[in-house]
């Protein structure tokens, strides 16, 4: 069997649920300034072509990222439902070294999100443009370890760089996501491997 048929990897809807629920203030925001600056369009202009081509080019954004920031807060409620359910299979394992790494998302906040508030929405090109942008950052998303690092996943969870001693005896890392906000060194923890050197983690006897 392949070495990597044996990761329980995030796939699929898991994948691009988080990818969105990354980015929900920016869709938020996307969703106020398209809205607000174009709220002298907001009246009724019946059901034609007309309209709806008006409708589609001055909110169809805003309505799309509404509908994907929704999307996206109920599939992480079910994704992290469905980790609490099956992580009482993972491993128990005892931190070694330990290092905070919740800064990420400030950083994730100013090289993938900012940069997008100062772009106009309102041509097809600028449209086509953040779409483009968005595919590439996704495929890029969801091949590292990016897929945790979540500005709205840390209202909730932390996340840590560790090593860890397996139950016999041989030292490795990686990355966990955990409700604890704090974790101690030598601690056991009990990890499910989620992606490559990824883990979501409770600590043993709160599963």
């Amino acid at each position: 069997m392949d070495k990597n048929d044996k990761i329980n990897s995030l796939r699929g809807a898991a994948q691009f649920v988080l990818f969105a629920t990354s980015y929900i203030p920016l869709f938020i925001l996307i969703a106020f300034k398209q809205i607000s600056e174009n709220i002298s369009f907001l009246t009724w202009g019946g059901l034609n072509i007309d309209s709806t081509i008006i409708c589609v080019q001055k909110f169809g954004l805003s309505i799309l990222s509404i509908a994907i920031s929704i999307i996206g807060f109920i599939g992480y409620k079910w994704t992290f439902q469905n980790l609490e359910k099956v992580s009482p299979n993972g491993d128990n394992v005892t931190i070694v070294k330990i290092d905070n790494k919740n800064s990420e998302s400030i950083g994730y906040i100013a090289t993938y999100i900012v940069p997008f508030l100062f772009q106009s929405f309102d041509g097809w090109y600028e449209l086509f443009a953040l779409f483009f942008l968005m595919v590439i950052i996704y495929r890029i998303y969801i091949n590292s370890n990016l897929i945790l690092i979540n500005p709205v996943l840390s209202f909730k969870y932390s996340l840590f760089e560790i090593e860890y001693r397996q139950q016999n005896g041989k030292i490795k890392n990686g990355l966990i996501i955990i409700k604890n906000k704090h974790v101690d060194e030598d601690e056991i923890v009990k990890i499910y491997e989620i992606g490559f050197k990824l883990f979501y983690a409770t600590r043993k006897g709160n599963n």
